[in-house]
């Protein structure tokens, strides 16, 4: 609790995944938006990313201990559509493999007050703004 607003902290260690290994992520119980979020977010934490909404991020996709390729009838599209055929979920989940590597990448950050969009283009490093 900070300032009257709920955080969970979910940190993944061994026994997980090696892709999930290290990784950091803070759960917010708000009814607020983005943008209000970041803002009353404590200021001891450095942010890298709003992955809510992003399958890559979601705790049960996370749990799933074979790789995601290999899995991809187990991995939760929860924004895809039923009619999607398998090719396009290994796709799916390729990328969503991409994003969670690259959101480990030490020197990578991104715009935090926004949340995961299907349809967007991946933000370049050049391009990239700072986080928190």
């Amino acid at each position: 609790l900070y300032e009257n607003q709920q955080y969970q902290l979910d940190i993944y260690r061994a026994p997980c995944h090696s892709r999930c290994q290290g990784l950091v992520l803070l759960e917010t119980f708000t009814t607020s938006n983005d943008d209000e979020v970041v803002d009353s977010l404590p200021p001891f934490l450095k942010v890298k990313k709003n992955v809510t909404g992003d399958p890559a991020f979601s705790m049960y996709n996370l749990s799933i201990r074979s790789d995601w390729e290999d899995s991809a009838e187990q991995f939760c599209h929860k924004l895809s559509s039923d009619d999607e055929s398998e090719d396009e979920n290994v796709v799916e989940v390729r990328k969503a493999q991409e994003r969670l590597v690259h959101v480990s990448e030490e020197n990578t950050v991104f715009d935090v007050r926004k949340s995961y969009d299907r349809n967007e283009r991946p933000v370049s490093e050049s391009s990239s703004v700072c986080s928190l």
